[in-house]
């Protein structure tokens, strides 16, 4: 039951133009109800040890309510970046996301360490939901702590690295050629190709991953700088790529000579839609117009390439086996890295990745595809040191095995057939590689 005292003290915290003293908030620390305490922790005119002190009460809305009090001191929020309860840390990052620019030049020495004390906690935190709030807050400050947006940037929680790899002016181009170098996942590239103004070289290297959706992506950005080079590398495969065609009939700034190498590959409604431009010399503009007569007098219309061809393309796959000996020479390579880019599907990727993990020339993996046989493919994850759920997986998902055709380990066990079996496997797939290099030479 509250005192006459404390009722006063009640009605005088719910007045914004009453001032509140250390005594009189003090004696209100421990008042029964909550919402007395929350109208406390709302207050920006208390001194710093109240809030330090309300920082721990066992009310959650409490401490959601201190965590957002932009007078709460920092050593609270430390206190604060550990509390039980996800949405007190929640609440914390985004306080603290519009707390930095706002900091007075002067503060910085004093405060820093302590803020960024708190940010080190927040960006480990154990729950993707905080890192994904952290990672949304901190996205588009320019004064955001560098070693705290890159560890973002490389989280593996796409919802967290995403907002920093899309719209984080702290990231530089050396950092996000670096993380592309090392990912190899669709995701994190898809949305570093669409920062606005990617750098030549970050166009470079993200071509250089060969990654078909973040290079659709990178075509699709009108403030990405491609240099001409990085543009022909991306020409040689386009025919492959379909899903390339339209944006590189709708490039910007598009030379002649390129026109003239897209206009040879796409469709018919597409290599009208380039003739029509009106931004080529004239020259150009003749031969686009013979290509069109042309086109329309044979009825040629390009080949559409399948999931099999777009996977198998030589091209792709040496950009694809070059990559994964980049992940393989800084200890990237793991099996937990192999079955994430396995999840997204047949690609150049995953076959180069597979054959790498296999110690096998990348055409022994694509032969395995190609021939969509299961015991192949238990035979390429048994080289890798892949586990037997994830062989079952890459029968399924890469070699493109039947349900019915999948073959099963023993419970709690690996397969059946024997270690010789399996190098006989590999043996004969490596025979199949061989021949059909030599019957292309």
């Amino acid at each position: 039951m509250t005192s006459p005292a404390q009722a006063r003290l009640v009605h005088m915290l719910g007045m914004a133009e009453h001032n509140v003293t250390y005594e009189q908030a003090r004696d209100l620390l421990d008042h029964p109800d909550p919402e007395v305490r929350r109208s406390l922790a709302a207050r920006a005119d208390l001194e710093p040890e109240i809030l330090y002190f309300l920082a721990q009460d066992p009310d959650v809305d409490v401490r959601r309510t201190i965590a957002t009090n932009n007078a709460t001191p920092e050593k609270a929020a430390i206190i604060l970046a550990t509390d039980k309860e996800d949405d007190v840390r929640i609440d914390l990052a985004d306080r603290l996301a519009r707390l930095i620019p706002d900091m007075p030049q002067d503060d910085r020495a004093k405060t820093w360490r302590t803020v960024h004390q708190v940010l080190s906690l927040l960006v480990r935190d154990q729950l993707p939901r905080v890192r994904r709030a952290l990672s949304e807050a901190l996205k588009t400050i320019p004064d955001a702590p560098h070693d705290i947006v890159l560890t973002l940037a490389r989280d593996l929680e796409i919802a967290v690295a995403a907002p920093i790899l899309e719209f984080s002016p702290v990231l530089t181009d050396e950092d996000l050629i670096d993380i592309i170098k090392s990912s190899p996942l669709t995701a994190p590239l898809v949305a570093i190709s669409r920062r606005v103004n990617v750098g030549e070289e970050v166009s470079k290297a993200i071509v250089g991953a060969g990654n078909v959706d973040a290079i659709s992506s990178l075509l699709r950005n009108s403030s990405a700088q491609i240099r001409e080079e990085t543009l022909d590398l991306i020409i040689d495969t386009a025919p492959m790529y379909p899903t390339w065609h339209d944006p590189l009939v709708n490039r910007r700034n598009l030379a002649g000579r390129a026109a003239l190498r897209i206009a040879e590959f796409v469709a018919d409604s597409l290599l009208k839609k380039l003739a029509e431009r009106q931004d080529f010399d004239s020259k150009t503009t003749a031969a686009l117009a013979h290509i069109v007569h042309k086109r329309l007098a044979n009825d040629q219309e390009a080949k559409v390439p399948d999931e099999l061809d777009l996977a198998l393309d030589p091209k792709a796959l040496k950009l694809a086996a070059d990559q994964a000996n980049r992940l393989a020479s800084q200890g990237k390579l793991t099996v937990s890295a192999v079955m994430r880019l396995a999840g997204e599907g047949l690609s150049p990727q995953v076959i180069a990745a597979l054959a790498r993990r296999a110690s096998l020339d990348v055409a022994v993996v694509a032969e395995v595809v190609r021939a969509v046989s299961p015991k192949g493919m238990v035979a390429v994850a048994w080289a890798g040191e892949f586990e037997a759920e994830d062989a079952v997986q890459l029968q399924i998902k890469i070699a493109r095995v039947p349900p019915d055709a999948v073959i099963k380990p023993r419970a709690g066990g690996w397969f059946d057939p024997t270690e010789d079996e399996m190098e006989w496997q590999l043996s004969m797939f490596k025979d199949s590689a061989a021949k059909r290099r030599d019957a292309a030479a």
